[in-house]
C-alpha cells in the first residue's frame, strides 16, 4: 500500500514537473517569437527610413538642378531651405526608428544651418516629440531664423537668437511652451508682406495655432504653445 502511494506520488510529481517544462519552453517560444517579431519591424523601419531619406536627398539635387536657372533665387534658396530642414528633422528622427526625437536635438539641428554656437542659445527640459511635431518644429524654426539673417539679429556681427521652452502642467494638461527671441540685431518693423513663410509660423507647433508675436524694436520675438498631448503623438 505504502509503496502504491509512493508510486502514485512520484508520477504525479513527474507529470507537474513535465508540465512546468511545458509551460516554460511555451514561454520561451513566445518570448523568442516576439523577439524575432520586433527585429523584423526594427529592421523594415530601418529600411523604410533609410529610402525616406535617400528620397529626400534625390528631390533636394532634382530641385537644385530643375531650378538652377531661376533668376528669382529668394522663392529657390526659400524652398530648397525648408528641404534641408525637413532633412535635418528626419536624420534626428531616424536615430529612433522615427518614433519620437528630443526637442533640443530637433533645434539645434536646424539652427546649425543658420547660426554659429557662439550666437544661438537653447535652453529649456528635455523633451519627446512625436514624428508629426518634431518635423513641424524644424520648418518652424526654419522661417525666423531665415528671416533674422536677412533682416534681424542674425544679419549684423554681434547679434543672437534665443529659444528657451518650458512645460507647463498648472492647467487642465502640461502646455509646452516655446519663446523665439533676437538679441542685438538691428531695428525692425512690422513686415508688408506675408507670404508662405509667415503663413507657416502662424500655424504654430504641429498645426495648433497659437502663436503671438512682437516686432519689437529690440528685436522679433514669439511665443508658441502646444499641448503635450500633440506635440507627443506617434500617430500619422
Amino acid at each position: 500500500m505504502v509503496q502504491l502511494e509512493l508510486r502514485k506520488a512520484l508520477r504525479e510529481k513527474s507529470d507537474e514537473a513535465d508540465t512546468q517544462r511545458r509551460l516554460s519552453e511555451s514561454r520561451l517560444a513566445q518570448t523568442q517569437k516576439m523577439a524575432r517579431a520586433d527585429e523584423e519591424r526594427k529592421l523594415l523601419n530601418a529600411e523604410l527610413s533609410h529610402r525616406m531619406k535617400n528620397t529626400l536627398a534625390m528631390v533636394l539635387a532634382i530641385a537644385g538642378q530643375t531650378l538652377k536657372d531661376v533668376i528669382e533665387r529668394d522663392a529657390v534658396d526659400a524652398f530648397t531651405g525648408r528641404l534641408q530642414a525637413l532633412s535635418k528633422a528626419h536624420d534626428v528622427l531616424l536615430r529612433e526608428n522615427w518614433s519620437s526625437a528630443e526637442i533640443a536635438e530637433v533645434m539645434l539641428s536646424v539652427l546649425t544651418l543658420h547660426a554659429d554656437e557662439n550666437r544661438r542659445e537653447l535652453e529649456g527640459p528635455k523633451v519627446t516629440l512625436g514624428p508629426k511635431a518634431g518635423l513641424s518644429l524644424s520648418l518652424l524654426l526654419h522661417e525666423p531664423a531665415t528671416n533674422a539673417i536677412k533682416y534681424g539679429s542674425l544679419s549684423n556681427e554681434t547679434g543672437k537668437v534665443s529659444v528657451k521652452w518650458s512645460v507647463d502642467d498648472s492647467g487642465g494638461g502640461p502646455i509646452l511652451s516655446m519663446v523665439w527671441t533676437e538679441i542685438g540685431g538691428p531695428e525692425i518693423s512690422v513686415p508688408i508682406r506675408r507670404g508662405f513663410g509667415s503663413r507657416l509660423i502662424r500655424m504654430g507647433i504641429a498645426g495648433t495655432g497659437d502663436v503671438e508675436k512682437s516686432y519689437l524694436p529690440t528685436g522679433f520675438t514669439a511665443t508658441f504653445k502646444a499641448p503635450m498631448a500633440t506635440v507627443q503623438d506617434i500617430g500619422s
